[in-house]
């Protein structure tokens, strides 16, 4: 919608527009009149379009301070909201989950901000099912130690899995918001989940196994419905605070895991060479190379 909008001045919004529209089909039949028959009068057709075409602008109050198309100064400020302030949403385009673009969390000190989106998708036999939606934020203070990829594409950070391994091992906070976008038992997801950290957990410690249990007891004989939320938060790398609630951000930290292994493993889960979520893989290689030009 930006696109469409930063083609119209700001100058020229809501009732301005069409006021100027209507003001030229008024002089376009006064020309008419006094024209006659004229053997090239003007449409009626050609002022109807001018009409018509402008009504896809809503009627809106004029914001001076406001200029669409402006570059973006704030992390993933391109993804704008359809819904609230847009300066507060950014709309996850394939579920159109909204997430806020900056978090106060359970168990941070400071607030987070949304470094990019994506969503998980589940094949059953051949049909592609999606089950949630998620949002990676970050301390801003993190790009700040990422400056060795500066001018690098989305493409190369994409690559470059010393980048993600640098984020991860950024002693400030960062995390992962899923919210699902159909029911899901909780024994599944975390089945789901375990899946995929087991083996990038080589020879479990009893600290790993004691990790894995307690994560593993958050969604036991849990039920997961569309629109829960669920909040895996980076302390610092060793220790993540899990997070769960039934809709809205969690208030409460639900269960605390303290194992390096277990915590780089989820987090090569969403962001190793073989994401469980491409999209979000690349939205957020994406953001870091707008925010490090």
């Amino acid at each position: 919608m930006d696109g469409i909008l930063a083609a119209v001045p700001s100058v020229m919004c809501g009732v301005s527009l069409r006021s100027s529209c209507r003001n030229r089909a008024n002089a376009a039949e006064s020309r008419h009149r006094s024209l006659g028959n004229s053997p090239n009068p003007i449409s009626v057709l050609q002022i109807g379009n001018c009409v018509s075409s402008l009504s896809i602008y809503p009627s809106q109050k004029c914001n001076p301070k406001r200029h669409y198309g402006e570059p973006s100064r704030v992390i993933v400020k391109s993804a704008a909201s359809s819904v609230g302030n847009a300066d507060e949403y950014a709309e996850e385009p394939a579920t159109s989950v909204k997430f806020q673009r900056s978090v106060t969390l359970p168990g941070c000190c400071s607030p987070l901000s949304l470094l990019g989106t994506g969503f998980r998708e589940k094949k059953f036999a051949i049909i592609g099912v999606k089950v949630y939606a998620a949002g990676f934020y970050v301390n801003e203070s993190i790009l700040t130690e990422l400056s060795a990829w500066r001018g690098r594409s989305s493409d190369e950070i994409q690559r470059d899995s010393s980048l993600f391994s640098s984020v991860f091992q950024a002693q400030e906070e960062k995390s992962l918001q899923i919210v699902l976008v159909r029911d899901v038992d909780g024994k599944t997801f975390w089945d789901a989940l375990d899946e995929a950290i087991s083996p990038r957990v080589k020879s479990p410690s009893s600290d790993d196994k004691t990790a894995l249990s307690t994560f593993r007891g958050i969604f036991q004989n849990r039920s997961l419905n569309k629109g829960s939320v669920i909040l895996l938060t980076w302390i610092h790398p060793s220790k993540m605070l899990v997070s769960v609630s039934s809709g809205g951000l969690p208030t409460e930290v639900d269960a605390s895991i303290e194992s390096g292994n277990v915590t780089s493993a989820l987090f090569d889960v969403f962001f190793g060479d073989t994401p469980v979520s491409p999209t979000l893989k690349s939205s957020v290689a994406n953001q870091i190379a707008m925010s490090l030009k």
